[in-house]
């Protein structure tokens, strides 16, 4: 499923709203720590592998998944 959201400046970071259908297809609820990595073309988000988080506890992303949904608009910010 593809879904296109807005980047937001919060504070000197900026953070992108998850839509909750995205959220539950995971099984990441609001507090849930994950990792981020990312290269020149994806970002990918992963539950960390500890027994403390609840993201560790649900399905998680298989290895390899990337968000792409993002692409465009994280080209249009290195352009800036």
């Amino acid at each position: 499923m593809s879904e296109t959201v807005t980047i937001q400046r919060i504070g000197d970071k900026c953070g992108i709203m998850l839509p909750q259908e995205h959220l539950d297809k995971v099984g990441w609820k609001e507090g849930d720590r994950v990792e981020i990595r990312s290269d020149k073309l994806h970002i990918e988000f992963i539950a960390p592998d500890d027994n403390d988080s609840a993201a560790a506890r649900t399905s998680a992303l298989p290895s390899g998944t990337v968000i792409r949904n993002y692409l465009m608009a994280l080209k249009g910010l290195t352009r800036n």
